[in-house]
Order: structure tokens, then C-alpha cells, then sequence
């Protein structure tokens, strides 16, 4: 008991940041950009146009269920309005089942985001994973003869990425080009409005809606397939990264195939596997999670006994978390850049012992970082500069630890924010400490391969700065190290340094 005592005084932490709170894995994928039609006015009816409610609100639903964040730009930017058939309560009544969109239209959320959409020259196309051009009776005037959303288009097509376009959205690729003069759907197999749904629109309301038919203009194109299901019935094709639904109730069919496609291309971008701290779980990363997931993939894990994970704290080694970790990797096609915070750097540095070839580089922040036997106990009994020491208080078996409520974020987080240090004495849950006695088994053949990089954290009094470039110099291989002038808990207080730190290391 006192050995333990002794050992977890001396111990550092890693905490959860404010989004344990929030709803778990929403925008951990990345982002999708949707592009909505700017309102008008149609030449043939005299009503104003826009948008189709469910060719947005569908599609949105699935990509947010499926963890991405979604942009909204339009052409001109600014406020976009709906088809007035499309509103669930229109007095028509035509889109009355439609609750999803009726969700949609009642959140406040997301009705500020449809009343300031971005202007489409202000996007940065590189920051989404997937476009979705959605559809309405406006593009038919908005979309079919801008050059600019056609040039927007065919750039992010050529990337590889989904590129994708339903209902009258179609209409953009009657004329949109490659580089080569050549239509973009020539050779290529794509669906849109069929001319037998326009036939029905015309009848429901007795007049011609539409200047022409999608589907009339499509079968003039030499060498393309233009497809179609049944009337109305949800259809969306997809003909290499070229992905197209038929009408309005097509828009969660082809967000599927999207999402199949972007599922595929996990394997071009980097992955990152985020492993946080003692007294911490996944959230830890909420600062920088969904904004690192933009251009790579991102993993977090969330160790035994920590957070939700109930496993009791007196069952827990450090084999454990090392299973977990190794685990996590396992699933991942190619290599990783794994990142440990704190006392993961224990975890970190086994799991590359155990399966070098899975990791591309290891990235050590304000963490222990061992020498072959050691154990974090060994390490942090040289730091002369942390707070932790007198602040623990133990369970009756000393198996666990928590930290003294007064003193959680002086040792941890000083320069956080107050509503921060709320949060973190709110979720703070008791430490298993075997794992933290236990020693590390590593070689210079498996460890001693793995690239390794360090970033410091010079106001550190979990983890001290001297003891964090004490360790960096007993190790020999860390090819670059960085400093932040944060407390212990950089993600959190400075989480775009962060980010350019991580991303930028080749």
C-alpha cells in the first residue's frame, strides 16, 4: 500500500476537454461540402425556386450519422430559400410525410447555416472529403450556365474525391467540361430528373415547370449512359468517383454511395491514432479531433477503466491498454502516426515495440518516455518541478487514485479557460495504478526503428519540462522535437499550434 502511495504521487494526468459533454464521434470523419441553389425566379412558372428540402435535409442526415460535419456554400452566398412544394408544411401538403426535412426546418442550427451559406469562390476545396450538389427547381436557372460551380466541380472531380450531384443539380453536367474539352460524363454511366417525372410535375400543376428536361439533353450527349429507375422511386448510380441520384427521393441513395466511396478511400490519407492520458479518455482530443480529421483519418482510444469504460480500475494492466491500442491499429489498412499524451507514452512506446512495421512515426506530448525496463513510476520520480505529488487521494486498497478537486487544474491545465477547469473536475474518475509500476520491454531492433518525435510543454507542472528533455536526451532517436508554452494540456489551450505541430511533421 504505501509502494503505491508512493508511486502515484508522482504521477502526471491527461484530461477530458469540453466535448465529453457533447454528442460523441459527430464531425470525426471530416467534412462534406453541399452546395444549395441561391434563390430565383423561374421564367416559365413566375414562382420563386430554390432549394428541394429533402435533397438537402437526406443527405445531411446521413453524413452526420455517419460522423461528418457539413458546410453549406452556394454560388452567391447568402440566405437560401426552398421550393415551396418541398415544404413539409406547405399548404400543398405534396412533402407532408416528409419529417426528416419537417426536423430540419425546426432546428435552429441548422437554419442559420441555410440563411448565411458560404459563397462558393470562398471555399477552400482542399478542407472537404465530398461535395454534394443538391437539386430544386433553382438550378435549372441557377446552376445550368455557371461556369464557375461548373470549373468548382469538374477541379474537385479530377482530385478523386466523391463528387457527387442529384436531381436538377444534374443539370450542371450537361455542360461541364474537363480540361480536355470533353464533357465530364462523357464515357460515364449518371442519372438525374427523368423527363417521365417532369411529365408528371407538369401534369400535377398544368403547366410546363421546367426550360427543358435533364434527361431529353442528356440522350443527346454522344457516349454516356444516361439511367433511370421507376418514377419517384430513390435510384443513385455511381460511375468511378462520379456519383448522381434521380430526384428528391434519391438524396440519402447517393449520400450511401458517397459514403461507400469515402469508406474506400480511408487509404489516402494519413492515419492517426490519438491515445490520451492518465485520469482522461477519448474526449481528451475533442480540441483538435474533428479538425485534424479534414485531411486524414483519425482513430481515438479510449483505454480500459477510463471514461465510460467499466472495467474496475483494480483489473486494469498495462498489457490492457496495450491490447486496446494494438487492437485499434490492427483495424487500420496501412501504417499509423500514433500519438500518446502523457502516461501513454508508456503505452505508445510498447505497443511500437510489439508491431513496428504497423507504425509510420510516433509522436510523444508532454509523455513519458522510456528506456528499455523502465516503468512511469522510475520516470517520474526525477521530475522535481510537477504538483501532483501531494495532491492524490487513494481508494481503500490504494489500487486507484483521484486528484484533490482544488488542485486538478493548477497541476494540469493552469492557463485553461474556467469553464475548462469546470469540466475537468466534472469528469475527473479515478486512475488504475498496476499499469503504472509495471515496465516496458523494448529493443533498439522493434522500438529503436520506429520514428519519434516529441512535443514540449515548457509550462508543465504535471509533467516537468526538464523531465520531459531529460528523457528526450537518455533516448538518443527523437529525429525533432517542438516546444508549446502551455500547461500540460496543449490540444487544449492552443489547439491550432497543435495541429500545425502534428500535421507538418513528414
Amino acid at each position: 500500500m504505501k509502494y503505491y502511495k508512493t508511486m502515484l504521487t508522482l504521477l502526471l494526468m491527461a484530461v477530458m476537454s469540453q466535448f465529453a459533454a457533447a454528442q460523441h464521434n459527430a464531425g470525426h470523419n471530416g467534412k462534406i461540402l453541399m452546395i444549395a441553389s441561391n434563390p430565383a425566379v423561374s421564367e416559365q412558372t413566375g414562382w420563386p425556386i430554390g432549394a428541394w428540402y429533402s435533397e438537402v435535409a437526406h443527405p445531411l442526415w446521413a453524413f452526420t450519422e455517419a460522423g461528418y460535419t457539413m458546410d453549406i456554400a452556394s454560388p452567391e452566398g447568402g440566405e437560401v430559400k426552398f421550393d415551396a412544394f418541398s415544404d413539409p408544411e406547405d399548404e400543398s401538403q405534396y412533402a407532408a410525410f416528409d419529417y426528416l426535412s419537417l426536423g430540419f426546418k425546426k432546428d435552429p442550427v441548422r437554419q442559420e447555416q441555410i440563411k448565411h451559406t458560404l459563397k462558393l469562390s470562398d471555399v477552400n476545396p482542399d478542407e472537404y472529403k465530398a461535395i454534394f450538389v443538391c437539386g430544386g427547381q433553382g438550378p435549372m436557372y441557377t446552376f445550368i450556365n455557371n461556369e464557375e460551380l461548373h470549373q468548382f466541380f469538374v477541379d474537385f472531380y479530377q482530385t478523386g474525391k466523391p463528387t457527387a450531384a442529384i436531381c436538377h443539380g444534374t443539370s450542371i453536367l450537361l455542360k461541364t467540361k474537363l480540361p480536355n474539352g470533353k464533357l465530364l460524363v462523357e464515357g460515364k454511366k449518371w442519372t438525374g430528373f427523368a423527363s417521365s417525372e417532369e411529365q408528371y410535375a407538369d401534369n400535377y400543376v398544368g403547366m410546363q415547370i421546367q426550360p427543358f428536361r435533364i434527361e431529353d439533353e442528356a440522350r443527346k450527349i454522344a457516349n454516356t449512359t444516361f439511367v433511370v429507375a421507376p418514377p419517384f422511386e430513390a435510384f443513385a448510380v455511381k460511375d468511378g468517383n462520379l456519383i448522381t441520384g434521380q430526384q428528391q427521393n434519391s438524396g440519402a441513395a447517393a449520400a450511401e454511395l458517397v459514403l461507400e466511396e469515402l469508406h474506400k478511400q480511408r487509404k489516402n490519407y494519413p492515419t492517426y491514432v490519438l491515445v490520451h492520458g492518465a485520469w482522461a479518455d477519448e474526449s481528451a482530443w475533442g480540441f483538435v479531433r474533428n479538425q485534424l480529421a479534414v485531411q486524414a483519418n483519425v482513430v481515438v482510444v479510449n483505454l480500459p477503466a477510463h471514461g465510460v469504460e467499466l472495467t474496475p480500475a483494480n483489473q486494469v494492466a498495462l498489457s490492457d491498454y496495450v491490447k486496446t491500442v494494438t487492437d485499434a491499429i490492427q483495424q487500420q489498412a496501412g501504417k499509423v502516426i500514433l500519438v500518446g499524451h502523457s502516461m501513454a507514452g508508456m503505452v505508445v512506446s510498447q505497443v511500437a515495440e510489439n508491431i513496428p512495421n504497423k507504425i509510420d512515426k510516433l509522436i510523444y506530448v508532454a509523455a513519458y518516455l522510456p528506456q528499455n525496463g523502465e516503468d512511469l513510476l522510475t520516470l517520474s520520480s526525477q521530475d522535481k518541478q510537477s504538483e501532483v505529488g501531494g495532491a492524490l487521494e487513494f481508494n481503500a486498497d490504494y489500487s486507484a487514485a483521484t486528484i484533490k478537486k482544488e488542485m486538478i487544474a493548477p497541476a494540469v491545465c493552469a492557463d485553461c479557460p474556467d469553464y475548462m477547469k469546470e469540466v475537468l473536475v466534472k469528469y475527473h474518475k479515478a486512475e488504475p495504478a498496476k499499469p503504472l509500476s509495471e515496465k516496458v520491454s523494448l529493443t533498439q531492433q522493434n522500438f529503436g526503428s520506429v520514428p519519434k518525435y516529441y512535443i514540449h510543454t515548457t509550462q508543465d507542472h504535471a509533467v516537468g519540462y526538464e523531465l520531459q528533455k531529460q528523457m528526450v536526451k537518455a533516448n538518443g532517436t527523437i529525429q525533432k522535437t517542438f516546444e508549446m508554452n502551455t500547461s500540460h494540456l496543449p490540444f487544449v489551450v492552443q489547439p491550432q499550434e497543435f495541429l500545425t505541430i502534428i500535421t507538418t511533421i513528414k
